[in-house]
């Protein structure tokens, strides 16, 4: 089970906790999700709110993504939930089950809870980056402090690791050439 935005995980995966239910609501209140999500959303299946809540957190993860809308027909729907999945797996490299996004009720709430879960976390991340620079930019006003910024600058250092990151990169790249080609002679 999934623990999500400061909750605990739960024994059975095939019950929806109120805790998990809690979170996701707040998460998706946090995220800026117009609709609201009400304790009583997942009782009972509601494949129309799940598709909603996905289609959110794809624009909201990747606003260039673009997954199929129509859920009218069975098979219409799992195209809807593996574009989601596939969007969700190449982006985040996180899977979801489908089978539980499917059911649509307490259970598909543990699956949202995921992504809903690591996007708010991203967001907070985001908001203490800011508020970062902006005590950065306040403090930068002061004719004095614009070049202690640079104090604790190591050129050497820095040379050093950009020498680094090029030569494991290149490693890398040659290592992956070299699978991809035994993978071709087998």
């Amino acid at each position: 089970a999934a623990p999500g935005c400061g909750g605990r995980a739960v024994a059975n995966p095939s019950v929806m906790s109120y805790r998990e239910l809690r979170n996701f609501a707040e998460c998706m209140r946090a995220l800026g999700y117009p609709r609201v999500v009400s304790m009583e959303s997942f009782r009972t299946p509601n494949f129309e709110l799940v598709a909603d809540c996905l289609e959110f957190l794809v624009t909201r993860y990747d606003e260039t993504a673009v997954v199929e809308g129509d859920i009218s027909a069975e098979a219409d729907r799992v195209r809807f939930l593996k574009n989601v999945n596939e969007v969700f797996a190449q982006k985040a490299r996180a899977r979801l089950n489908l089978k539980r996004l499917y059911s649509a009720d307490g259970v598909a709430v543990k699956e949202l809870l995921k992504i809903a879960d690591v996007l708010r976390k991203a967001v907070l991340a985001a908001d203490e980056d800011d508020d970062d620079e902006r005590d950065e930019t306040s403090a930068d006003d002061n004719v004095g402090e614009d070049f202690d910024a640079f104090a604790d600058f190591d050129a050497r250092a820095t040379r050093a690791l950009a020498s680094d990151i090029t030569d494991a990169g290149a490693a890398t790249h040659d290592a992956l050439r070299l699978e991809k080609e035994e993978l071709r002679e087998a």
